[in-house]
């Protein structure tokens, strides 16, 4: 990805764009342009009557926790976005960081720590109820994570 935002559009027949990618400060406050770009990508994909919300959770709790979790990283967060047909894939990229494989957390009694009164911990838990599929990959002290979710289920 090289964060410019630019979107790539495929060779003959199809929606006009099937792929953006954009770079995001490590930062809370970057939520909103974050919800910006993914109606951006639904607008220049054809998808203006898909519901994004599965698609804006996802990847809230997934760039809130790159943001919280991988303190030492200095770098932008880059996120692209790619339809195929009703499935939006979702590319979370930290560049520089130590390893945080969010695959591997702990599954969450949500029964137990609504009982507690516990706020929060369930984001990674919905996340992995949402999406289709899930998987991490470190290589060169480059964090990947790849979300997929379908469109309208």
């Amino acid at each position: 990805m090289d964060g410019s935002g630019e979107a790539r559009r495929p060779a003959g027949p199809g929606p006009a764009v099937t792929c953006m990618e954009r770079a995001f400060p490590r930062t809370i406050a970057a939520l909103d342009e974050l919800f910006d770009f993914v109606r951006e990508f639904f607008r220049a994909s054809g998808l203006e009557t898909a519901d994004p919300s599965s698609v804006d959770l996802i990847l809230e709790e997934l760039f809130t926790n790159l943001v919280k979790y991988n303190e030492t990283g200095q770098h932008p967060i880059e996120v692209g976005l790619r339809c195929r047909g009703d499935v939006v894939e979702m590319v979370l990229r930290d560049r520089d960081v130590e390893p945080y494989d969010v695959t591997r957390a702990p599954a969450v009694d949500v029964a137990a720590r609504v009982a507690a009164g516990r706020p929060g911990g369930l984001g990674l838990h919905l996340v992995r109820c949402m999406a289709e599929s899930l998987t991490y990959e470190y290589r060169d002290r480059t964090s990947t994570i790849t979300a997929t979710a379908r469109l309208g289920g």
